[in-house]
């Protein structure tokens, strides 16, 4: 159960996060809880309601609304909302939870993890901020490269490493990269007191982040935070190719089928937006998680009311 000492230290961070973006000159909105369209990603379980307009999704982050008001010209923009996903309650998750969600417009992913680096600095002075590519704590504990690697090397390792998975007999190159990262490199990161970025994610785990050239290999334009093993945020250097975005929703929702998920309609208006869509960088992340971390709580219960 959270204290009312702890209210008042979430209070002060909340406030010192609203004025680092105010010297930014990033523009703070406001976005409904109730969207229209459910997120593509099969890994994630949203709720619906219906409400006499129709059929809404509680939103599992604000992304495609900020996107649209992106293409409408807004500049960068931050928000500090709720979202909601549909996933067991325990120490790191809340079925209910704060997300901090922004995009600038203008720069890249490199230039977004040092934003977000400032914005720890400020939050935590003194933290150890790190950087390192996928490619290298992929070959550090796995000993492969996993934008080179087959799909027949990947299903190896993870028969190495992990065994069978009931209900996943052939598990496809997402799926290979997701378990090994999950079951082998995440457990080695929990005695980590460093905040660390991993980037440069491979191709089949880009989501909506746009696919660039490095070392004459393709790799997604992506990163990840962590800290002692926690995921604290998910990055981009954000697609803006309206017809790409059409595939790779099309890609989830096979996916979904495959796996029984909800079966979702693809958002053509997002799809629409996006051909007006500005050169940005966006980065989503859970806020109780990083106050957590920053505060030196153990719960999430501990830094957010949770009932």
């Amino acid at each position: 159960m959270i204290t009312i000492e702890a209210l008042k230290t979430r209070a002060k961070y909340l406030q010192k996060i609203r004025g680092y973006f105010d010297n930014l000159g990033v523009l703070e909105v406001d976005t409904p809880l109730g969207y229209t369209h459910a997120v593509s990603d099969p890994y994630i379980n949203t709720f619906a309601i219906a409400t006499k307009s129709g059929k809404r999704f509680l939103q599992t982050s604000p992304e495609y609304a900020m996107k649209r008001l992106l293409a409408e010209g807004s500049g960068s923009i931050y928000q500090i909302c709720k979202a909601f996903r549909d996933d067991p309650q325990g120490k790191l998750h809340n079925y209910e939870f704060t997300m901090l969600e922004w995009y600038r417009v203008g720069i890249d992913h490199h230039q977004l993890m040092k934003e977000i680096a400032d914005l720890i600095y400020l939050l935590k002075p003194g933290a150890v901020i790190e950087y390192t590519r996928y490619q290298e704590i992929f070959q550090r504990y796995i000993g492969v490269n996993p934008h080179k690697a087959s799909l027949k090397t990947l299903q190896k390792l993870v028969d190495q490493h992990i065994g069978r998975i009931v209900g996943l007999d052939f598990p496809d190159k997402f799926n290979c990269l997701d378990l090994l990262f999950t079951h082998c490199i995440e457990p080695q990161l929990k005695n980590d007191d460093r905040f660390l970025f991993i980037y440069h994610y491979p191709k089949a785990q880009s989501a909506l982040a746009r696919i660039i050239d490095e070392n004459e290999q393709k790799v997604a334009a992506r990163f990840e935070l962590f800290y002692q093993g926690i995921e604290l945020g998910n990055g981009y250097y954000e697609l803006t190719d309206a017809n790409e975005l059409q595939q790779r929703f099309q890609n989830d929702l096979k996916a979904r089928n495959q796996q029984k998920n909800m079966h979702i309609e693809i958002d053509k208006t997002l799809i629409k937006a996006t051909q007006s869509l500005p050169d940005c960088a966006g980065v989503a992340i859970g806020l109780d998680r990083l106050l957590l971390c920053i505060a030196n709580y153990q719960r999430i219960a501990d830094i957010l009311f949770c009932v």
